[in-house]
């Protein structure tokens, strides 16, 4: 029983941590769990925490998508905020490389790897642009699952 509570854990903690990403941080989790749980267990950990992560990051994105589409509709609503015209920026930039199948995915690949740019950002930005739902959760799911098994070799050297 104390296993599935772990990973139903580590997935929860997935999806929570893929909507609220300043609050709850993935990689400190895995650092954590290396640390505290045994070599055989940890990578079905990362495995349950890839598939939140990809789950959450899915429901953004598409709460993006149809926010363009609102956008689109001319659904605008004004706002003042300052953090909501950085992100735009931000996204802007983004946006070009992310329409491309295959740039856009690199894109997403690198982010979900190294955090670079932030995932959080280029997940909105996927989901505003024309990138491919399919490919981007792929990448995610790649992405972190890779850099959750590095985490975990460096805390608690599991392989």
């Amino acid at each position: 029983m104390g296993d599935f509570a772990l990973l139903g854990a580590a997935f929860a903690f997935g999806i929570g941590s893929a909507l609220l990403p300043v609050l709850l941080n993935a990689e400190l989790y895995v650092g954590g769990n290396a640390a505290l749980v045994s070599e055989s267990i940890i990578i079905v950990v990362v495995l349950s925490l890839s598939v939140g992560t990809v789950i959450g990051k899915a429901i953004v994105f598409e709460l993006a998508r149809k926010g363009r589409k609102a956008v689109a509709r001319g659904e605008r609503r004004p706002t003042s905020n300052r953090w909501i015209l950085t992100l735009r920026s931000v996204s802007d930039w983004l946006l070009g490389l992310l329409d491309r199948p295959y740039a856009g995915g690199l894109a997403v690949l690198a982010s979900s790897l190294f955090g670079v740019p932030p995932l959080a950002i280029v997940t909105i930005a996927a989901g505003v642009s024309h990138q491919s739902r399919y490919v981007f959760l792929t990448m995610v799911f790649l992405g972190r699952t890779a850099q959750f098994l590095a985490i975990a070799f460096v805390v608690g050297k599991v392989f």
